[in-house]
Formats: structure tokens, sequence, C-alpha cells
């Protein structure tokens, strides 16, 4: 026997009856509205859980799949811009389709501490939501996928946990999941991969330069994104915190955190709008090591795509992240390549005194300062990683350039000869080869000086690379010039 009490607006008490007859309140916490359209609350059709009517009223379609979103801890509590707009998006790219905005923000409009542990009843009243749908409206949990930002991963997370094996929801998506009171405890108590079938993590604002920590560092799903390594973003700058408090007062300080914080949404968002500029992400033990260029490998599931379109693989053993770089603004899509320099003349890392440029058949990079890291000390290879965000098209040269003296001669020390020679003439770079590995296309080209074998670059200087056949061409072309001219 059930029966059915209404308690008021946002709470729902549905009397359960136990083995032993005692009855067990069971209290509904948050409510549920679902978006038709518009960008605004109040265009939302409330869905009232154990009233069948308010499924037809609201134009459930029991043949689509659903998508819920989850929003996160609020300090007006207001529901933020963003919850419409990821709705909107997804209507816009996949139609046929059911999203459900949770509203939670009674329990959110807390202090933090306050709110991380209501995060537990949210994803009991989801849960609940989930169940009565399965009964009412023949909801498959493979059909359902719950997207949550910051706290609201976690109470994603926590109703996926009310599922056992054999009916496990068929994803969830963490937007920066929250990292106070979450980071480096048991996976029961944070989202874990164990709360779906397919987990999936966009990870924002995990440290910053000042220590600040919003979002989660540790990996929380089967595939974790660590976008420009998962702290800095592009156009998010911690300075602009003192022209935000001038401008918005007390608001500009959660206006310049929510900057990184929610770029995760607005990546996702982004995924669902430009498919065409779909941004791909390369498993990486570490943000050092993919900043080197050496993790743009796709092979045997090395690269994912980030977004609504991720692919669902299942990675064993250690777990490791997907780094990418984006751009600081939509479409955030960029274009990720290895420079791999054969420098004659460098015993050590060279920081931000060499920049590159590189020329497409569709167009050309600005320059773009690169650290130097030595790769491979047998045979003095160095490595570094570029992104661009225009589409080049087919590289066709590689142009070099130093900094000027001053600042050449600041990190000069670090730079020795082979000859062993003092003076001005060592203040150069000796190089013999360069290669580019585009991690888009996986097309991996060697470029080589255009008159010589060894190339020389001083400071101030630029130098044009061409394809190593091109230049082999050349010089055969200059030397029966010559041969001819002197015979």
């Amino acid at each position: 026997m059930i029966a059915l009490l209404d308690s008021g607006p946002g709470v729902v008490v549905n009397l359960v009856e136990l083995e032993n007859e005692v009855k067990a309140p069971l209290v509904v916490k948050s409510t549920f509205h679902m978006h038709l359209h518009g960008g605004l609350f109040e265009d939302t059709c409330t869905i009232k859980l154990f009233h069948s009517g308010t499924l037809d009223k609201c134009s459930y379609n029991t043949s689509n799949p659903l998508i819920i979103i989850i929003h996160g801890w609020t300090m007006n509590g207001k529901m933020e811009e963003w919850v419409f707009k990821l709705a909107s998006a997804l209507k816009t790219r996949l139609e046929h389709v059911n999203v459900l905005i949770i509203d939670w923000r009674p329990l959110a409009f807390q202090p933090y501490p306050t709110a991380a542990k209501n995060t537990r009843q949210v994803g009991l009243d989801v849960a609940n939501l989930l169940k009565w749908l399965e009964e009412t409206a023949n909801l498959s949990m493979e059909k359902v996928h719950l997207i949550g930002y910051s706290l609201g991963a976690h109470a994603a997370g926590f109703a996926g946990s009310h599922f056992g094996k054999a009916q496990k929801l068929g994803r969830i998506t963490g937007l920066d999941p929250a990292g106070p009171n979450f980071e480096g405890v048991p996976a029961s108590d944070r989202l874990s991969p164990d709360d779906g079938k397919y987990v999936d993590a966009i990870h924002t604002f995990a440290k910053s330069s000042i220590g600040l920590a919003v979002g989660i560092r540790q990996p929380v799903g089967h595939t974790d994104f660590y976008p420009n390594g998962g702290y800095f973003q592009p156009g998010c700058h911690v300075t602009d915190i003192y022209n935000n408090v001038y401008q918005y007062g007390l608001e500009g300080v959660p206006k310049t955190i929510k900057c990184a914080h929610q770029r995760a949404v607005h990546l996702f968002i982004d995924s669902l709008l430009n498919t065409d500029r779909q941004m791909t992400a390369y498993r990486c033990r570490d943000d050092r090591a993919f900043d080197q260029g050496l993790c743009l490998d796709c092979r045997k599931d090395r690269c994912n795509t980030l977004g609504y379109d991720v692919r669902k693989v299942y990675i064993g053993g250690i777990s490791k992240g997907f780094y990418l770089k984006t751009s600081s603004e939509t479409p955030f899509k960029v274009f990720h390549y290895q420079i791999k320099m054969l420098v004659m003349n460098l015993m050590e890392q060279v920081k931000a005194s060499v920049s590159i440029a590189l020329i497409g058949s569709e167009g050309e990079s600005q320059y773009i300062p690169i650290t130097l890291s030595l790769e491979h000390p047998g045979n003095k290879t160095y490595s570094s990683l570029i992104a661009v965000s225009s589409v080049l098209g087919k590289l066709q040269a590689v142009r070099l350039r130093l900094a000027g003296e001053e600042a050449w001669s600041s990190w000069w020390r670090r730079v020795t000869t082979i000859m062993g020679r003092g003076g001005g003439a060592d203040t150069e770079l000796i190089l013999t080869k360069i290669r580019l590995k585009s991690g888009e296309s996986q097309e991996k080209i060697w470029f080589c000086g255009e008159t010589a074998a060894v190339t020389h670059l001083k400071p101030s200087e630029e130098q044009e690379f061409v394809h190593c056949q091109q230049a082999r061409k050349k010089k055969r072309s200059s030397r029966n010039d010559q041969e001819t001219v002197h015979g």
C-alpha cells in the first residue's frame, strides 16, 4: 500500500509500506522541470513526481532518451544562464530528446559544506524520479544521460549509485566536478566510474597560479579530460579579479572564478553546436609531457573526442587523463602539432626565445613562442607542442625566429657549441632538420633548410624550412648550376 501526500512546493512525500508495516516517508526536496523552449526558468514545465498527468502536460515523449541537467552550488539562489544554453544546445543538436532540469536551489543556496552534503539528497531525488519514470513511462536506464556541473556532478554520481550493475545509467558527464570536500575521498563518496555504464569528466579549474582549487584534480570517470592542463583556461585570468570587483563589487570574485570553472560547460555546449570542429584530446601521463608534444598518438585508443561525441572506450590499468589545448572562445577547437628539432648545440631546455610560424596551403599561423625540451640526449632531439586555431591545410613550410640579442643573452649560458668556440659567434642555433607531426591528421613531415644541410640561426634572424625532399632538389639544382659556371 502506497499513500501520496502533497506537502507544499518542492516537497513530495510518498509513504512506502515496509515489510513490518511501518510506513517511512520518502521526501523529495528537488523539483523537476521539462525544457521545451526559451531561456528563462518560467519557460519550463514542471513534472511532479508520482503525478503521471504532468508527463503528458509537459510533452514528455516516452520514445525519446532522457537527459537531465543538474546545476551546482549557488551563491545568489538564481538559476544560472548556462543551464538554459546547455538545454537549448541539446535540443538543437538532438531534437528528439527529453531534457529535464533539476532545481535543487533550496539545498544549494547554503554554506558550501552544507550544500556539498546535500548532494546525496539530490542524488536520491534523481534516482527516485528515474525509478518512477521506469515504472510509469517504461524508461530504460540505458537511455539516461545525467550531466552535472560542479557539485551537481557528484549529485549525478550519487544518483547513479542507486542502480545495480544490471540497470546502470547509460552515461554520466561531470562538468568540472567540485574539488573541496571530494578530492581524495573514497569512490563511494564522490562521482566515480562505478556510477554509470560510461562516466566522462571535463576538468577546467582543478588548480590555479594562486593555489585556488574549485574543481577536482583526480580522475573520476572512465575518461577524464584536462583542457589546457585542467587549470589555466585561455581568456580567464586571475588578475581580472580586480577589474571584476571594481565593476561588480563582491560579485566580481565568483565571476572571475566561474570563468575557468564554467569553461567545462561551454566546451560541452561547443561540442554540441560545432559538430564540424570537434575537439581531439590525447592520452598522456601529465600536462608537462603533453606540453612537450610527446603524446600526439592516436593508436590503441590514445585519443578521444571531448564533449557529447566522446568515444566510449574503456582503458584498463593505471588511469591516464586526456589532454588538449583550446582557444579562448567558441569555437574552442585548435590544431595540435609536435615540433621536433635536431639541434646540434643545445644542452638544456630553451625557453620562450624561439618562435615558430607554420605555412600551409590554406593559410599560415602567427609566430608562436615555444619551449624546446630535450627529448633524446643521444641525438640532440628537442620537442615542443604548439596549438593553432586556424585551419592551415597541407603544411608547406616552417619559419623559425630567434629573439634579439638582449633576450637571447639572458639564457645563453645554457647554450654551448660542439666546437667549443666563445664570443658572439656562439649565440646561434645550429639545426639540421625539423619534424612536424599533426595530432589531428597523425601526419609527419620533415623540413630542412633550403640551401644547406645545416642551418645557423642567429638572434633577430628568421629562417625558412621547406619539405626535405624539396630542399634536396634545390640543393642539387644549386650544385649543378655551380658546376656549370665553373666548368
